[in-house]
């Protein structure tokens, strides 16, 4: 789905069952925790849950044409022989057109696998884009101490540092965020 196309202007015609719609939307929200290649996608299409268009139910019907001519792309896991934690973010400072707030995201590698990721459109609006790379800093960070702290109890244990990847700069940091760039 191409992130520059502008969905609900005033002219489009009402979908005639915004029941079928929610319930379509709902199914593709469920799919996306073994599918996350379709977030994107299905984040933009839940936003008209309330009243949705045609266009909105076209862009829904092409993300199942999607998935039935792809169905090998899920998650899949496997052991790379190590236990390090890897993780990366990045922020879209006023991407949203209609209100400019900025939309952040991250995603946690556990031994090479994808184990956690989220979008999340921010509640305010950013003043600047190191701001806006900030939050998405620290939303990474949190996240990466829950996941080594996670794996402490499941007692996967590793004195390696964790790593975190943003915007093209490199930060590692053992327990806490360093500020010190390594590249």
């Amino acid at each position: 789905m191409d992130p520059h196309v502008k969905f609900g202007t005033s002219d489009d015609k009402e979908f005639s069952d915004p029941h079928q719609y929610r319930r379509l939307v709902g199914r593709l929200i469920y799919l996306t925790v073994t599918r996350p290649n379709i977030s994107f996608a299905v984040g933009v299409v839940s936003q008209f849950m309330q009243t949705p268009k045609q266009v909105h139910w076209d862009a829904a019907c092409r993300i199942l044409r999607y998935l039935k001519g792809a169905p090998g792309k899920g998650l899949v896991y496997r052991r790379h022989g190590h236990t390090s934690i890897v993780g990366f973010s990045d922020a879209d400072w006023a991407g949203s057109d209609g209100d400019r707030r900025s939309t952040t995201g991250y995603c946690t590698f556990f031994g090479g696998n994808l184990v956690t990721w989220k979008s999340k459109k921010q509640t305010t609006v950013a003043r600047s884009s190191a701001e806006v790379e900030y939050r998405a800093m620290a939303r990474t960070a949190a996240e990466l101490m829950w996941v080594h702290s996670f794996a402490r109890e499941l007692s996967y244990f590793s004195d390696q540092p964790m790593e975190m990847y943003f915007s093209a700069w490199r930060y590692v940091y053992e327990g806490f965020v360093s500020t010190s760039v390594l590249e």
